[in-house]
């Protein structure tokens, strides 16, 4: 076989092959008809080499085009993705901050509930005492600070005292409320362990077993929320009849 068939051969294959193949999007349907039919000079014309190079150009500009496009793109998603990084940030700073100010808060309600308490004995105590208090006690000087109100030497002092004491407890009553600060009912309702500690116990056949029957300190919730448990006396059953 001479070399001239072998390139014919060649040729023919060559042409088989690149038939079925889809035509480069991007050039003119004229000048590829032009350079596949054939006829002519084996070399295209002038016209037709820059008509190509003029498809070619654009196909490169709108390569250019379309990378410039993207790489926008890829840069407004990277701020976005940085911006919604800067606002789970800002939402995780709020949420610390919230629950601080929820724990300060809840530390300053409970020494106001403390202090209350102290207000609240001290108020007790001092009514309990007045009636104790020796009317041969109550003359000249002593007369004025242990006098009973309404008697003829009225005890100036342990009235202003004792009306400090109510105004005192009163702001505190206010403040609490403000706040949704609220007592927990536990006197003679059934023992809650969710809302209150058991420091001590009675035996009782009066009561059923479990019932709360003196509150030695209130306790308080803060919406919704245990803020001081109670601390109360339970009843129990008497010794002998817990089996039974």
């Amino acid at each position: 076989m001479s070399r001239e068939e072998i390139l014919r051969r060649f040729e023919e294959w060559l042409d088989g092959a690149l038939a079925d193949e889809e035509p480069p999007r991007g050039v003119e349907a004229d000048i590829l008809a032009a350079m596949t039919s054939g006829q002519g000079s084996s070399r295209p014309s002038p016209a037709a080499a820059y008509s190509l190079w003029a498809a070619m150009t654009a196909l490169t500009q709108e390569v250019k085009l379309q990378g410039r496009s993207f790489k926008e793109l890829n840069d407004t998603l990277g701020s976005q993705a940085s911006r919604m990084a800067e606002c789970e940030r800002d939402l995780v700073r709020e949420a610390e901050r919230r629950e601080t100010e929820r724990r300060c808060r809840k530390e300053v309600l409970g020494v106001l509930i403390d202090l209350r308490d102290r207000l609240g004995r001290g108020l007790e105590s001092l009514r309990a005492s007045q009636p104790l208090i020796p009317k041969t006690v109550r003359r000249g000087w002593r007369a004025r600070i242990f006098s009973q109100p309404g008697e003829d030497s009225s005890g100036p002092t342990l009235a202003a005292l004792k009306k400090g004491y109510e105004l005192g407890l009163e702001r505190l009553d206010q403040t609490l409320e403000e706040f949704n600060v609220r007592e927990v009912p536990s006197e003679g309702l059934p023992f809650d362990p969710q809302w209150m500690n058991a420091i001590d116990r009675q035996e009782s056949s009066t009561v059923p077993v479990g019932t709360v029957l003196e509150v030695y300190r209130s306790g308080y919730e803060w919406n919704g929320e245990l803020l001081r448990p109670a601390q109360v006396k339970v009843s129990c059953a008497p010794a002998g009849t817990e089996n039974e």
